[in-house]
């Protein structure tokens, strides 16, 4: 044993000597060359709060409840900088991923200093310290979040959502919000994508902020319908006479006006998802989207938020951009709401 580590000391000293170090080959092409098979520590934990050690690579959380997982402070020992850990959630709950105290996690380009990475039930993700001492510590280099059953193509982001939907078999319903009753209708499963779409009625209307939060509580998002494909199936699954549903109502959708920093005000599906084109329509390709002649037309400069016409104003059910502050309109309340779940 003394002799292997006499070894594997003079090895890495050699470092210091050579540019380039080889590992069982005795011309390296980099500057650690390794032909061979190549390991690191593994372990498995189930604690609901765990500090991330020097010594720990790759963690394996198996716990029955979520947990918060705290990175290393950042330059707790020279040469930091560089360091990896990756951490897989074997568990049925989500990981709270912190760096340490105020420092922050770069997730993608368009989330920079983040105070938290949520790592769904059955993710991956790899991190990788950024040599800083404050701000942004640590880069999130790699996290293949997408549902397999979206195929890697709807391009779900819970960045831009601002959270991570539950499955739908954990969804929670309150018996009351803001003031009004909650009532479950019924639950459909569209197998092209694997979503769940549920069908709530409420005690009375409420703003589309108001049902972001709802949906938020409950554990989906309110509807998204990038495709004619999604949007046909909601229709007759959904929204049609026969479906059971009884939904005639107004009903906010998830597409919203943003005001990005030194950018005019766009429409944006909450999710971060794209629209399905119409490559074939001329003179311009279109979105497969559905609303109403002229519209959206931000009516006054303060129509931010979008929804499905009643069915008194539109049989086919086609869409209209509105203000999200308010509950009624043409006469109808927003007091039917769709929400969306991922997984089952």
């Amino acid at each position: 044993m003394k002799v292997k580590i006499i070894i594997v000391l003079l090895i890495l000293q050699s470092r210091f000597f050579f540019t380039q170090v080889g590992i069982n080959t005795a011309n390296p092409g980099s500057t650690l060359d390794v032909k061979g098979s190549f390991s690191t520590n593994y372990k498995v934990i189930t604690s609901v709060i765990y500090n991330i050690l020097k010594s720990d690579q790759y963690i394996d959380f198996r716990g029955n409840s979520p947990s918060a997982i705290t990175l290393p402070q950042a330059q707790i020992e020279s040469n930091f900088g560089g360091r990896i850990y990756e951490i897989r959630n074997g568990s049925n709950n989500n990981i709270v991923l912190l760096p340490h105290g105020s420092e922050k996690i770069d997730v993608s380009k368009n989330a920079n200093a983040q105070s938290s990475l949520i790592i769904p039930s059955g993710y991956y993700a790899m991190v990788k310290s950024t040599g800083n001492t404050s701000g942004s510590t640590w880069v999130v280099s790699f996290f293949p979040y997408a549902s397999p059953t979206d195929s890697g193509i709807i391009k779900f982001s819970p960045t831009i959502l601002g959270y991570v939907p539950t499955k739908a078999s954990q969804r929670k319903i309150p018996l009351t919000f803001n003031g009004v009753s909650v009532a479950e209708k019924g639950c459909k499963k569209w197998d092209v994508n694997g979503h769940t779409y549920c069908a709530y009625q409420l005690g009375g209307g409420k703003s589309f902020y108001e049902t972001f939060n709802l949906g938020k509580q409950i554990g989906g998002y309110i509807i998204t319908m990038t495709s004619n494909d999604e949007r046909n199936w909601v229709y007759t699954n959904i929204l049609a006479p026969n479906s059971g549903f009884n939904f005639n109502n107004n009903i906010w959708i998830g597409y919203n006006k943003v005001a990005n920093p030194g950018n005019p005000t766009a429409f944006t599906w909450i999710t971060g998802e794209e629209w399905t084109i119409d490559w074939t329509t001329s003179p311009n390709s279109t979105p497969q989207s559905f609303f109403a002649a002229g519209e959206p037309n931000n009516n006054q400069g303060i129509e931010g938020s979008c929804h499905i016409y009643t069915n008194l104003n539109s049989t086919s059910r086609q869409w209209n951009d509105l203000n999200g502050n308010v509950t009624n309109f043409a006469g109808a309340d927003f007091d039917q709401v769709i929400l969306e779940f991922n997984e089952d």
